[in-house]
Protein backbone atom coordinates (compact mmCIF):
# COMPACT_ATOMS: atom_id res chain seq x y z
CA UNK A 1 0.00 0.00 0.00
CA UNK A 2 2.92 2.37 0.77
CA UNK A 3 4.38 1.37 -2.33
CA UNK A 4 1.71 2.12 -4.06
CA UNK A 5 1.03 5.79 -2.64
CA UNK A 6 5.01 6.68 -3.17
CA UNK A 7 4.44 5.60 -6.87
CA UNK A 8 1.54 7.88 -7.17
CA UNK A 9 3.21 10.74 -5.41
CA UNK A 10 6.09 10.42 -7.63
CA UNK A 11 3.92 10.23 -11.03
CA UNK A 12 2.17 13.64 -9.41
CA UNK A 13 5.65 15.15 -9.00
CA UNK A 14 6.99 14.00 -12.77
CA UNK A 15 3.55 15.59 -14.07
CA UNK A 16 3.68 19.07 -12.29
CA UNK A 17 7.49 19.46 -13.16
CA UNK A 18 6.46 18.68 -17.35
CA UNK A 19 3.65 21.24 -16.96
CA UNK A 20 5.91 23.74 -15.05
CA UNK A 21 8.46 22.92 -18.15
CA UNK A 22 5.44 23.47 -20.78
CA UNK A 23 4.26 26.88 -18.73
CA UNK A 24 8.11 28.08 -18.76
CA UNK A 25 8.48 27.05 -22.66
CA UNK A 26 5.17 28.83 -23.49
CA UNK A 27 5.96 32.34 -21.42
CA UNK A 28 9.42 32.31 -23.09
CA UNK A 29 7.49 31.83 -26.44
CA UNK A 30 5.25 34.33 -26.04
CA UNK A 31 8.13 36.97 -24.57
CA UNK A 32 10.18 36.28 -27.44
CA UNK A 33 7.00 36.95 -29.66
CA UNK A 34 6.31 39.90 -27.83
CA UNK A 35 9.57 41.60 -28.61
CA UNK A 36 9.55 40.73 -31.75
CA UNK A 37 6.30 42.56 -32.40
CA UNK A 38 7.65 45.50 -30.66
CA UNK A 39 10.89 45.49 -32.75
CA UNK A 40 8.31 45.44 -35.88
CA UNK A 41 6.21 48.12 -35.00
CA UNK A 42 9.43 50.18 -33.78
CA UNK A 43 10.89 49.24 -37.60
CA UNK A 44 7.73 50.43 -39.66
CA UNK A 45 7.50 53.68 -37.28
CA UNK A 46 11.53 54.49 -38.14
CA UNK A 47 10.60 53.77 -41.46
CA UNK A 48 7.66 55.58 -42.22
CA UNK A 49 9.54 58.62 -40.54
CA UNK A 50 12.14 57.95 -42.47
CA UNK A 51 9.74 58.59 -45.32
CA UNK A 52 8.10 61.81 -43.54
CA UNK A 53 11.32 63.30 -43.18
CA UNK A 54 12.76 62.61 -47.15
CA UNK A 55 9.16 64.01 -48.27
CA UNK A 56 9.98 67.07 -45.97
CA UNK A 57 13.53 67.30 -47.24
CA UNK A 58 12.57 67.44 -50.95
CA UNK A 59 10.29 70.26 -50.66
CA UNK A 60 11.34 73.52 -52.87
CA UNK A 61 10.99 75.67 -49.93
CA UNK A 62 12.98 73.76 -47.01
CA UNK A 63 16.05 75.45 -46.29
CA UNK A 64 18.79 74.42 -44.04
CA UNK A 65 18.19 76.07 -40.77
CA UNK A 66 14.14 76.01 -41.18
CA UNK A 67 12.57 74.27 -37.58
CA UNK A 68 10.42 71.63 -39.27
CA UNK A 69 14.07 69.74 -40.12
CA UNK A 70 14.51 69.00 -36.34
CA UNK A 71 11.34 67.56 -34.67
CA UNK A 72 9.53 65.40 -32.00
CA UNK A 73 6.47 63.37 -33.06
CA UNK A 74 5.90 61.48 -29.82
CA UNK A 75 7.66 60.68 -26.38
CA UNK A 76 9.76 58.50 -27.98
CA UNK A 77 9.73 58.84 -31.73
CA UNK A 78 11.48 61.90 -33.37
CA UNK A 79 13.25 62.59 -37.04
CA UNK A 80 16.00 64.89 -37.79
CA UNK A 81 16.96 66.01 -41.64
CA UNK A 82 20.52 67.61 -42.62
CA UNK A 83 21.09 69.44 -45.68
CA UNK A 84 24.67 69.48 -46.79
CA UNK A 85 26.49 68.98 -50.06
CA UNK A 86 29.49 67.47 -51.18
CA UNK A 87 31.07 70.51 -50.87
CA UNK A 88 32.02 69.81 -47.99
CA UNK A 89 34.72 66.89 -48.74
CA UNK A 90 37.58 66.98 -50.56
CA UNK A 91 36.80 65.05 -53.73
CA UNK A 92 39.21 62.69 -54.49
CA UNK A 93 38.69 62.21 -57.94
CA UNK A 94 39.87 65.83 -58.63
CA UNK A 95 43.44 64.86 -57.06
CA UNK A 96 45.35 65.48 -60.36
CA UNK A 97 44.31 69.21 -60.26
CA UNK A 98 47.70 70.77 -58.23
CA UNK A 99 45.27 73.16 -56.01
CA UNK A 100 43.29 69.54 -54.99
CA UNK A 101 46.70 67.86 -54.31
CA UNK A 102 48.39 69.91 -52.07
CA UNK A 103 44.91 70.67 -50.43
CA UNK A 104 45.23 66.56 -49.84
CA UNK A 105 48.50 66.50 -49.12
CA UNK A 106 48.03 69.35 -46.48
CA UNK A 107 44.81 67.39 -44.55
CA UNK A 108 46.79 64.15 -44.39
CA UNK A 109 49.76 65.92 -42.62
CA UNK A 110 47.68 67.45 -41.00
CA UNK A 111 46.01 64.50 -39.25
CA UNK A 112 49.26 63.14 -38.44
CA UNK A 113 51.10 62.10 -41.47
CA UNK A 114 54.70 62.85 -41.98
CA UNK A 115 55.48 64.96 -45.29
CA UNK A 116 56.66 61.40 -46.58
CA UNK A 117 53.73 59.82 -46.30
CA UNK A 118 51.24 62.18 -47.53
CA UNK A 119 53.26 62.74 -50.67
CA UNK A 120 53.35 58.75 -51.09
CA UNK A 121 49.43 58.84 -50.43
CA UNK A 122 48.67 61.13 -52.57
CA UNK A 123 50.94 60.74 -55.15
CA UNK A 124 49.71 56.88 -55.71
CA UNK A 125 46.31 58.05 -55.70
CA UNK A 126 47.16 60.25 -58.81
CA UNK A 127 48.73 56.85 -60.11
CA UNK A 128 46.06 55.36 -59.23
CA UNK A 129 43.76 58.18 -61.62
CA UNK A 130 45.91 58.99 -64.51
CA UNK A 131 46.08 56.25 -67.70
CA UNK A 132 49.62 55.96 -67.60
CA UNK A 133 51.95 53.36 -66.37
CA UNK A 134 54.65 55.47 -65.54
CA UNK A 135 54.76 56.35 -61.53
CA UNK A 136 55.90 59.29 -59.78
CA UNK A 137 58.67 59.82 -57.50
CA UNK A 138 56.52 58.29 -54.54
CA UNK A 139 53.53 56.88 -56.30
CA UNK A 140 52.78 53.75 -57.38
CA UNK A 141 51.94 51.92 -60.66
CA UNK A 142 51.12 48.42 -61.66
CA UNK A 143 54.86 47.03 -61.14
CA UNK A 144 54.39 47.75 -57.37
CA UNK A 145 51.18 46.37 -56.79
CA UNK A 146 52.17 42.93 -58.09
CA UNK A 147 54.85 42.69 -55.69
CA UNK A 148 52.08 43.17 -53.28
CA UNK A 149 49.95 39.86 -55.54
CA UNK A 150 47.98 42.48 -57.13
CA UNK A 151 48.63 42.62 -60.66
CA UNK A 152 45.31 44.30 -61.16
CA UNK A 153 45.65 47.42 -59.86
CA UNK A 154 46.04 50.33 -59.93
CA UNK A 155 42.35 50.85 -61.76
CA UNK A 156 43.73 53.84 -63.74
CA UNK A 157 40.49 55.15 -63.46
CA UNK A 158 38.53 57.58 -61.19
CA UNK A 159 37.03 56.16 -57.82
CA UNK A 160 33.18 54.66 -58.13
CA UNK A 161 33.64 53.46 -54.39
CA UNK A 162 35.48 55.26 -51.34
CA UNK A 163 36.78 51.80 -50.06
CA UNK A 164 38.82 51.56 -52.87
CA UNK A 165 40.96 54.31 -51.36
CA UNK A 166 42.13 51.23 -49.23
CA UNK A 167 43.87 49.54 -51.56
CA UNK A 168 45.87 52.60 -52.41
CA UNK A 169 49.89 52.76 -51.72
CA UNK A 170 49.90 54.62 -48.24
CA UNK A 171 46.23 54.23 -47.47
CA UNK A 172 46.86 52.08 -44.47
CA UNK A 173 47.89 54.96 -42.37
CA UNK A 174 44.80 56.89 -42.82
CA UNK A 175 42.93 54.04 -40.19
CA UNK A 176 45.99 55.04 -37.59
CA UNK A 177 45.76 58.87 -37.80
CA UNK A 178 42.14 59.08 -38.34
CA UNK A 179 40.05 56.52 -38.21
CA UNK A 180 36.55 58.32 -39.56
CA UNK A 181 38.28 59.61 -42.55
CA UNK A 182 35.65 58.45 -45.10
CA UNK A 183 33.23 61.35 -43.69
CA UNK A 184 36.20 63.75 -44.99
CA UNK A 185 36.23 62.58 -48.78
CA UNK A 186 33.62 62.32 -51.76
CA UNK A 187 33.62 60.47 -55.17
CA UNK A 188 30.96 62.91 -56.73
CA UNK A 189 30.70 66.87 -57.99
CA UNK A 190 33.78 68.42 -59.49
CA UNK A 191 35.84 69.17 -56.41
CA UNK A 192 34.85 72.92 -55.13
CA UNK A 193 34.60 73.75 -51.45
CA UNK A 194 31.16 74.60 -50.37
CA UNK A 195 32.13 78.04 -48.30
CA UNK A 196 28.94 77.92 -46.98
CA UNK A 197 29.06 74.57 -45.32
CA UNK A 198 32.65 73.12 -45.35
CA UNK A 199 34.13 72.96 -41.43
CA UNK A 200 36.57 74.86 -40.11
CA UNK A 201 38.91 71.93 -39.91
CA UNK A 202 38.47 71.92 -44.04
CA UNK A 203 38.83 75.78 -44.60
CA UNK A 204 41.59 76.08 -42.86
CA UNK A 205 43.86 73.26 -44.12
CA UNK A 206 42.06 74.19 -47.66
CA UNK A 207 43.49 78.09 -47.10
CA UNK A 208 46.82 76.61 -45.54
CA UNK A 209 45.75 78.33 -42.25
CA UNK A 210 44.89 77.76 -38.51
CA UNK A 211 41.63 77.28 -37.59
CA UNK A 212 41.70 80.62 -35.32
CA UNK A 213 42.15 82.20 -38.69
CA UNK A 214 39.19 80.88 -40.13
CA UNK A 215 36.91 81.58 -36.87
CA UNK A 216 36.15 85.03 -37.79
CA UNK A 217 34.48 83.84 -40.60
CA UNK A 218 32.61 80.45 -39.12
CA UNK A 219 31.32 83.11 -36.36
CA UNK A 220 29.63 85.87 -38.83
CA UNK A 221 28.23 82.49 -40.89
CA UNK A 222 26.24 80.86 -37.70
CA UNK A 223 24.77 84.23 -37.22
CA UNK A 224 23.85 86.00 -33.99
CA UNK A 225 22.56 82.74 -32.23
CA UNK A 226 26.27 81.27 -32.79
CA UNK A 227 24.75 77.46 -34.16
CA UNK A 228 24.81 75.51 -37.27
CA UNK A 229 22.54 74.62 -39.29
CA UNK A 230 19.31 77.61 -37.83
CA UNK A 231 17.52 80.10 -39.77
CA UNK A 232 19.56 82.87 -39.04
CA UNK A 233 22.63 81.17 -40.54
CA UNK A 234 24.12 83.76 -42.69
CA UNK A 235 24.03 83.62 -46.80
CA UNK A 236 26.87 84.96 -49.03
CA UNK A 237 25.58 86.60 -51.56
CA UNK A 238 29.02 86.71 -53.58
CA UNK A 239 32.41 84.62 -52.99
CA UNK A 240 33.44 88.57 -53.16
CA UNK A 241 31.36 88.88 -49.80
CA UNK A 242 32.99 86.24 -47.93
CA UNK A 243 36.03 86.96 -48.78
CA UNK A 244 35.88 90.78 -47.03
CA UNK A 245 35.54 88.00 -43.82
CA UNK A 246 38.10 85.82 -44.47
CA UNK A 247 41.21 86.29 -42.83
CA UNK A 248 43.60 84.52 -44.64
CA UNK A 249 46.75 85.94 -46.77
CA UNK A 250 45.78 86.86 -50.31
CA UNK A 251 48.32 84.67 -51.61
CA UNK A 252 46.99 81.64 -50.07
CA UNK A 253 43.20 82.47 -51.03
CA UNK A 254 44.56 83.08 -54.51
CA UNK A 255 45.57 79.89 -54.83
CA UNK A 256 42.59 77.91 -54.09
CA UNK A 257 40.35 80.80 -55.44
CA UNK A 258 39.11 77.98 -58.55
CA UNK A 259 37.99 75.64 -56.08
CA UNK A 260 35.58 78.22 -53.89
CA UNK A 261 31.89 77.81 -54.29
CA UNK A 262 28.59 79.33 -52.70
CA UNK A 263 26.24 76.94 -53.92
CA UNK A 264 27.42 73.18 -54.61
CA UNK A 265 25.53 71.50 -57.48
CA UNK A 266 25.68 68.21 -55.31
CA UNK A 267 23.28 68.02 -52.72
CA UNK A 268 23.45 65.67 -49.32
CA UNK A 269 20.63 64.79 -47.63
CA UNK A 270 21.20 63.01 -44.45
CA UNK A 271 17.72 61.49 -42.53
CA UNK A 272 17.64 59.99 -38.85
CA UNK A 273 14.56 58.88 -37.78
CA UNK A 274 13.96 57.47 -34.05
CA UNK A 275 11.61 55.25 -32.37
CA UNK A 276 12.38 54.65 -28.79
CA UNK A 277 15.69 52.93 -28.94
CA UNK A 278 15.71 51.87 -32.44
CA UNK A 279 17.64 54.40 -35.07
CA UNK A 280 17.36 54.57 -39.13
CA UNK A 281 19.38 56.34 -41.32
CA UNK A 282 18.79 57.38 -44.88
CA UNK A 283 21.60 59.44 -46.99
CA UNK A 284 20.58 60.95 -50.24
CA UNK A 285 22.52 62.20 -52.81
CA UNK A 286 21.85 64.09 -55.87
CA UNK A 287 22.55 66.41 -58.56
CA UNK A 288 23.96 66.64 -62.09
CA UNK A 289 23.62 63.04 -63.13
CA UNK A 290 23.78 61.65 -60.14
CA UNK A 291 21.18 59.89 -57.58
CA UNK A 292 21.88 58.08 -55.03
CA UNK A 293 20.06 56.63 -52.14
CA UNK A 294 21.40 54.56 -49.25
CA UNK A 295 19.54 53.43 -46.14
CA UNK A 296 20.87 52.05 -42.96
Amino acid sequence: MMNRRASSLLLVLWAIMLMSFAVLGLVSNLSRGLDESIHAEKEFRARLLLQSARTLAAHPDIEWGDPLLSQWVSNTSSYEVFLTTEGTRLCINQLTNSAQRDFAQRLFQKWGMDERQAETLTESINDWLDPGDRPRSHGAERDYYTTLGRPDLPYNRPFDNIDDLTMVRGAEELDNVRPDWREFFTIYGDGGIDLHRASAEMLAVLFDVTESEVSRFINARLGPDGLQDTIDDRRFATLAEARRVLDVPQANYNAVAALLVLDHPVKRTECLARAGSLERRLTIISGPAISLIREQ
